[in-house]
């Protein structure tokens, strides 16, 4: 009884100091995405790459991460066995069906100061994380929050064991302060680009590369790749075996605000009070789920939401036409599919962004407005009144699109300047 008693005492004093805590803490003015992370000393020596990124569990599993994680899989080999590798993760918890996606790493704590060949580490408490770190540990940076967190630890790291600052990766994939107004939030993603580590930068496309060099943003070393068509989308589109309807495809995700949703709607309602065959097309959004729209004169708007790719790569066989918009100097997935598929394809120029230049199938607009839109649907319609003409299109989307030759060529330089 006394034992139960001071147990529950213990735990009471616990809580009670936990609170006070919190209430010195202002969660309203904090800024949880560069939450301090204190490194601290390891016993061990040996050289390791970092990839840190913020989720690997499937939902989160496709587009940027996807990419981040085949290229970490690609240093590994070139870096060799000697290289110890740890995955860092700072947003999410990894479930066990992601676990089971790295085969032969094991999920580890902060509290040990772990000598794994292959590690997955969460540092997920937003106001104390820590990290093992030795002298030779090297990190790959993804979204710019993961980036101004290395920056952060590379500068504790060398202050630490004394050494000048090692290089770190930065596999860039989009701007990303364009993801946010002018903000808070917009000057430390830009930050992340102007940093005194010396960062090796891996960019996603030359269309981004380019527009990185137009602002004026420098780093130690750029490496470019271009965009590749999924492999599994690839062998679907190989098939060809779905025939084509007078169907309009939207990658539609209102709550993301660069994909223009809402501009999309505002054109549709336009177009349907200029289209002869109104009755002959149907319309679907896919990407994120959303309740169905009207749209005017007994059109509907469905939402299929988000896909399996097989799913999609039938939609796209058996579609027309395609509306895809991002305001960003990222070409972005959706249009380069959709005009690989053969679908008159419908986007934006952003920038030194015009995909029109690539492909014949893309129409990219100067100029977003309802009514330019629903121009150019308009005309895309009139170009597809005969459906049986919209075949699968042989040229590629962008430089190396179809190829079958590794993406990145330069793995083998990155890795010897990263780990030097």
């Amino acid at each position: 009884m006394i034992e139960k008693l001071a147990t529950i005492l213990r735990r009471y004093n616990f809580a009670r100091q936990l609170y006070r805590i919190l209430m010195r803490i202002d969660l309203s003015n904090s800024i949880p995405q560069i939450a301090p992370i204190r490194i601290k000393k390891s016993r061990h020596s040996f050289r390791r790459i970092n990839l840190m990124v913020p989720s690997i569990n499937n939902e989160h599993f496709f587009g940027g991460v996807a990419t981040a994680v085949k290229i970490f899989e690609d240093v590994r080999k070139s870096a060799g066995k000697s290289v110890k590798a740890r995955i860092v993760l700072t947003d999410t918890m990894p479930d066990n069906s992601a676990l089971s996606n790295f085969p032969g790493f094991q999920l580890t704590t902060s509290e040990t100061d772990h000598d794994l060949d292959l590690q997955i580490l969460s540092i997920l408490n937003k106001y104390q994380r820590d990290i093992f770190l030795t002298p030779g540990d090297r990190f790959i940076s993804t979204s710019w929050w993961t980036a101004y967190n290395a920056q952060e630890v590379i500068r504790q790291q060398a202050q630490t064991y004394r050494i000048a600052y090692p290089k770190m990766g930065y596999l860039i994939q989009d701007f990303e302060p364009g993801f946010y107004s002018w903000s808070t939030h917009f000057m430390l993603a830009d930050a992340t680009y102007r940093s005194d580590i010396p960062t090796l930068a891996i960019v996603n496309s030359s269309i981004l590369s380019t527009f990185f060099s137009q602002q004026g943003y420098e780093f130690e070393k750029k490496f470019v790749f271009e965009p590749r068509l999924n492999e599994a989308l690839k062998k679907h589109m190989l098939s060809n075996k779905r025939r084509r309807k007078k169907k309009i495809l939207i990658y539609g995700r209102p709550s993301v605000e660069r994909n223009c949703f809402l501009l999309t709607v505002a054109a549709l309602k336009i177009w349907i009070e200029l289209q002869p065959d109104l009755e002959q097309w149907e319309i679907v959004s896919i990407g994120e789920r959303h309740s169905p729209i009207k749209l005017g004169r007994g059109i509907v708007l469905k939402s299929l939401g988000k896909l399996s790719l097989p799913d999609y790569a039938g939609l796209l066989l058996e579609s027309a036409i395609g509306i895809s918009f991002m305001v960003s100097p990222h070409p972005s997935y959706p249009p380069l599919e959709m005009a690989q598929f053969g679908l008159r394809t419908i986007t934006n120029a952003y920038a030194n962004k015009d995909l029109s230049k690539y492909h014949e199938n893309i129409t990219s607009l100067d100029t977003l407005t309802p009514a330019t839109i629903a121009e150019a649907l308009v005309s895309a319609t009139a170009e597809r009144a005969d459906i049986a003409e919209a075949g699968i299109s042989k040229q590629p989307a962008l430089p190396q699109y179809m190829d079958d030759s590794p993406q990145f060529p330069f793995i083998d330089e990155f890795v010897d300047l990263l780990v030097q």
